[in-house]
């Protein structure tokens, strides 16, 4: 009786595969959105995160260009920086006022990266994106009741002024 046989140390590809897997389920399981698109900027991947943002499926944006999210909200430039940022193959970093799926809007501060292949050639393009509506609401806020508090104080007839220390750091018309 006789056997043949050879052997390979796979240990390499199986540490590869087990790293893309960690790759693939941190981007599953990411709090933040994550869109790849194509040069054109068809949506070639969306994670589970950006299904729960906006309400769309995958199944409905798949080949869509992201405008889908579009409120008109945006200035034109903010686009057109963006693209010719992330063309040219640097990082954009920005805001965006995005409507879901529902209707409604939302904020979301983004990063969006060119990928680049073993030659530096850009061949897609990758938005990882975070929801801040509750913050920005919330300077909103601010924004609304410092301008209610200074028409106030502007307003009034009485001379106000404000102090720290010695040094008068604030006098409204009046005074």
């Amino acid at each position: 009786l006789q056997m043949y046989g050879t052997t390979q140390d796979i240990t390499d590809v199986w540490e590869t595969q087990h790293h893309l897997r960690q790759l693939s389920r941190s981007v599953e399981q990411s709090p933040a959105t994550v869109v790849i698109t194509d040069l054109a900027g068809a949506i070639e991947y969306v994670n589970p995160k950006f299904t729960e943002t906006t309400g769309y499926t995958i199944d409905e944006v798949l080949g869509k260009n992201p405008r889908v999210l579009k409120s008109g909200e945006t200035p034109g430039a903010a686009y057109k920086a963006m693209w010719d940022t992330i063309a040219s193959g640097k990082e954009w970093r920005g805001v965006f006022h995005n409507r879901r799926k529902d209707g409604s809007l939302y904020w979301e501060s983004a990063s969006i990266s060119p990928i680049t292949d073993a030659d530096g050639v850009i061949t897609n393009f990758v938005a990882v994106k975070e929801d801040i509506t509750s913050r920005k609401m919330s300077e909103l806020a601010v924004e609304e009741s410092e301008a209610k508090y200074r028409g106030l104080v502007e307003g009034t007839t009485m001379g106000l002024f404000i102090n720290q220390g010695m040094k008068i750091v604030y006098v409204n018309p009046a005074a």
